[in-house]
């Protein structure tokens, strides 16, 4: 009966060092909280065709671009 009672009291003692070490560790990010603000909208390359940020384009004419080469390129293409 003592063993059984020690078993007990070592799992109780187990559980309450990870409840207090999980209260410990800092939150993370949730999903949909702060992600309207880190969203940014996607554009089409406009020579390649490939997806990027808006942010991290290159833009020229109402065009995007993702590299400046390609908007080099684009520009020396003719129509």
């Amino acid at each position: 009966m003592s063993r059984l009672f020690l078993v007990v009291v070592i799992f109780i003692a187990i559980y309450l060092l990870l409840k207090y070490y999980r209260k410990q560790l800092p939150k993370e990010d949730v999903p949909g909280e702060d992600a309207s603000k880190q969203r940014e909208n996607m554009v089409r390359c406009a020579h390649c065709g490939v997806h990027l940020p808006k942010g991290e384009s290159i833009m020229l004419d109402h065009k995007h671009y993702c590299s400046e080469a390609h908007r080099r390129e684009h520009i020396d293409e003719p129509e």
